[in-house]
Formats: structure tokens, C-alpha cells, sequence
């Protein structure tokens, strides 16, 4: 009988899981203590990754749809054609127009549903211009990258909101504005039901820009795609970057009072098993590329 051959991805993730489940059993005790601990909200480092943190899931609608709007002609049907276009180009501007209204400013913005609309229709248009000037045969590679990334962001806000609607876990700076941390619960006890104040914020956990955050190794499946991008020194730099900046991001939610520790890793750690999931789906038998009309974006 064979034995599996371990792979340093394999190993990576097994070191993921044990650190991910040493550090989730710290929080069971100490989450209220680390806060307090770290507790920090008008530092410029909360505050520039509240506003930045989150971009790596507001970037993906907006790229992927201009990615997928140029892709037409992957379909022979003329009604295909027409529909993939249409539906990219919405995707680009109405997730411009989300990341607008939505996405954390550095500064209050006046009439903001105007703001939002104004913000994303320029830069979906600049967007889909940009398009225009890629290579065809390189947007062909990245088709079914884009339709995963999609994928991805969907079904990870989707988890995070049912879950953060369960949990009803109060923040720690509402606790702050209270004066009182009688509010506190601990991560493994579900609040759904619970009295509510109004004005203060039920929804801690899992810490939705840390999962905005992991976002950003949707890269790291770019080096199964690009061919300059399969190099082990770029492999192994990009997902350092990856995890980087996933932590500082973690880090940052719990000096903002945002969130607690379990949060965090909840938010990120499990954002990366749903990327991990759905990449297996898309690429598991490592076909990276679509291929609808007879020779193009076949596998190499």
C-alpha cells in the first residue's frame, strides 16, 4: 500500500490548523483580557486597516467582472455572448458602486447613495477601458479564476452574516461606551434571541474585515494560473504576503475594539477553509483554465 507523499502546502495547512486551534483555545479564556490588554481604538494603526483591511473582498466584483465582460467570445451562442458581457460589466460597476457605499472611508461622505453611484459607474468605466488594453489570450486564462473568485466572496460574506446574526456577540467598544462589560460572552455560547440595546452592535463574531482581509489569498491561487507565478520563491513569497497581512489586519480589529480574539480567527480562519473548499471544486484536477470554443483556454 502507498503512502501519500506529504506536500509542503499539505504541511503548511496542518501547522495552520494546530496554531488556529492553540490560539482558539487562549481566546476561550483570555478573550475580555487581551482586549482590555491591547485596547487602542484612535490609533493610526486601527484606524488605517478599519478603512484598508477590508479591500481585498471589495476589489474582487469590480476585477473579476471586467475579467469576465472580455471573456465573450469564449461562447459561440450570440445571446451567450451578449450576456456575459452585460453581466460583467454589472458586476464591475455595481461593485464599484457597493465598495462606495458600503466600504469603510477615510472621512465622512456627504449624500452617500449619490457618492456610491458617481464613484462606481467612473471607475467601472475606467475599469472596463483598462480591460480593453489586456491581452486577450491573458484574460482567457483568468475566466474561470474570476468566476471563482465570485464564488468565493458570495459564499464567505453569506457565512459570516448567518453566522454573526446567530451569535449576536456584543463588541467590545459598546461595552466600553456602556461602562460595563456585563455584556461579555464567550465565543462558544450562541446568543441568538438575546435583548438587544439599541445603538450598540450585536455582531463581533466572526470579525467580518478579517475575513474581508483573507480575501487577499485569492493571489495565492494566482500562482497556479500565471506561469511566471509558479516559481517555489514566488509561490512561498506571495502566500507570506498572504498571511502577513491577514494577521496585521486580525491584529488591528482587536486594538480597534472592534473585535476579540476568537473573532478574528474565526473570521480569517474560516474564510481560508471556504477559499481552500472552493478551490479544490473549481481546480481540483488541476484544469485552471475554461474552454468552451474549440481552441481557446485549453489546459496546457
Amino acid at each position: 500500500m502507498s503512502r501519500i507523499k506529504p506536500t509542503s502546502a499539505m504541511i503548511a495547512n496542518i501547522v495552520a490548523l494546530l496554531c488556529f486551534v492553540a490560539a482558539m483555545a487562549v481566546a476561550s479564556v483570555y478573550d475580555l483580557q487581551i482586549s482590555r490588554a491591547l485596547s487602542d481604538g484612535d490609533s493610526f494603526f486601527a484606524q488605517f486597516f478599519a478603512v484598508f483591511g477590508e479591500y481585498p473582498a471589495y476589489l474582487v466584483l469590480p476585477v473579476a467582472g471586467v475579467i469576465i465582460s472580455y471573456n465573450y467570445d469564449l461562447f459561440t451562442s450570440v445571446g451567450a455572448r451578449a450576456a456575459v458581457r452585460v453581466v460583467g460589466a454589472a458586476l464591475s460597476v455595481g461593485g464599484w458602486i457597493f465598495f462606495g457605499f458600503q466600504g469603510t472611508k477615510l472621512t465622512e461622505v456627504p449624500h452617500l447613495a449619490g457618492f456610491a453611484i458617481v464613484f462606481g459607474v467612473l471607475l467601472g468605466a475606467l475599469g472596463l477601458w483598462l480591460g480593453s488594453l489586456i491581452e486577450r489570450e491573458k484574460m482567457h486564462r483568468l475566466f474561470k479564476f474570476a468566476v471563482f473568485a465570485v464564488a468565493f466572496t458570495l459564499v464567505s460574506v453569506v457565512v459570516m452574516q448567518v453566522m454573526k446574526h446567530i451569535w449576536c456577540r456584543m463588541r467590545y467598544r459598546d461595552m466600553l461606551k456602556a461602562g460595563s462589560e456585563d455584556g461579555f460572552t464567550p465565543w462558544y455560547k450562541i446568543m441568538l434571541g438575546r435583548d438587544q440595546v439599541e445603538g450598540f452592535d450585536y455582531t463581533s463574531f466572526p470579525s467580518g474585515h478579517t475575513s474581508s482581509a483573507a480575501h487577499i489569498f485569492l493571489l495565492a491561487a494566482l500562482c497556479d494560473i500565471i506561469p511566471s507565478w509558479r516559481k517555489k520563491g514566488v509561490r512561498v513569497a506571495v502566500n507570506a504576503v498572504c498571511v502577513v497581512f491577514t494577521v496585521v489586519v486580525a491584529l488591528s480589529r482587536i486594538v480597534a475594539n472592534a473585535h476579540f480574539l476568537s473573532d478574528v480567527l474565526v473570521g480569517g480562519y474560516l474564510t481560508y477553509l471556504i477559499y481552500l473548499a472552493l478551490k479544490k471544486v473549481f481546480f481540483g484536477k488541476g484544469k485552471y483554465n475554461f474552454a468552451i470554443a474549440e481552441g481557446i483556454g485549453g489546459e496546457e
